[in-house]
């Protein structure tokens, strides 16, 4: 428990001397100038994910060379073409077919990696990856305003690595992510930026597919619901709309409801806490419970949808 704490204030304080460096050495290349789909006001540094990369994928270059060969310590590594296009991506805007094709990438890698995936076939393999890269793009969509995705996503790992009885060099990349929600929170002073949420969508399936069953993924899933049924749902509805799904928009419910004069940390508040419920269902009760408090969170969706957020 010592040990666990150690790492996990070290790994806080280093990075966020990390985070203070990022923001006086790279902010003007790294800068996100606001446009007419963003949410911010102000420019504010983006790409500060690469901290928390470098963070997690130090420790486990140490614990593979101390503890030796685990799938665990490979995952943060695999995972590294898709944090090299996020942060070419932060830098230069990269087309969608060259990011997808890296997720597609990593997603194999995640497959190859996994504990569930020992026996399937062309077609499943296909729905497999089909879904990790839907996850990936959803959970990036939802990096947009301050404080969610971070937050959101520290939950989740923290949920697995206690479901799953992992911790080793992920106490750093908590640790670290946890410096960077302070910076973050509203009024943000850094983003994550593409490189960042990708990373954070990526490892979370990563250790998801370390699970011992399908029951435990999907309780695992579940906890990345609010991030995930929010993107989905307007996926859908701009589609029977008659909308281009690929063009930028202001239609997640978590955008609409701040352009209903929510402001950014109550927003992501309404988020996290439906998050961190979905989480301590998973941890202490059972799977029917947890997805029965996923249902209670869609059902809260659908109220601020259709009587608080701006409309569709």
């Amino acid at each position: 428990m010592a040990y666990s704490i150690f790492i996990l204030l070290f790994s806080f304080f280093i990075s966020n001397t990390l985070y203070k460096k990022f923001i006086f050495k790279s902010s003007k290349k790294f800068l996100d100038m606001p446009n007419k789909r963003s949410m911010h006001i102000k420019p504010v540094p983006r790409g500060a994910g690469i901290v928390f990369i470098l963070v997690t994928n130090l420790s486990s270059i140490i614990y593979f060379l101390i503890f030796g060969f685990h799938k665990i310590f490979l995952i943060p590594l695999a995972i590294l073409p898709l944090s090299i296009v996020g942060l070419f991506d932060d830098l230069y805007s990269l087309k969608p077919v060259t990011k997808y094709i890296f997720q597609i990438l990593v997603s194999l890698l995640m497959v190859f990696l996994s504990n569930l995936f020992i026996n399937f076939n062309f077609s499943l393999l296909f729905l497999i990856v089909f879904l990790f890269t839907g996850i990936i793009n959803f959970i990036n969509f939802m990096d947009g305003i301050d404080g969610i995705v971070g937050s959101c996503m520290i939950i989740a790992l923290i949920t697995s690595c206690l479901i799953l009885k992992i911790d080793q060099n992920y106490l750093f990349l908590i640790g670290s992510l946890a410096a960077f929600i302070v910076w973050n929170w509203y009024p943000a002073k850094l983003f994550m930026g593409d490189i960042g949420s990708t990373f954070l969508a990526a490892i979370n399936i990563g250790i998801i597919t370390q699970s011992t069953s399908y029951i435990v993924a999907l309780g695992l899933l579940l906890v990345l619901g609010p991030c995930l049924v929010d993107p989905f749902t307007c996926v859908i509805r701009r589609f029977f709309y008659g909308e281009n799904i690929f063009t930028p928009h202001r239609l997640h419910l978590y955008q609409r409801l701040k352009l209903a004069g929510i402001r950014d940390d109550k927003v992501s508040m309404i988020y996290i806490l439906c998050t961190l419920l979905i989480s301590l269902s998973n941890i202490f009760l059972d799977i029917k419970f947890t997805i029965g408090i996923f249902l209670v969170t869609c059902i809260l969706g659908f109220y601020l949808d259709q009587y608080i957020a701006k409309p569709f």
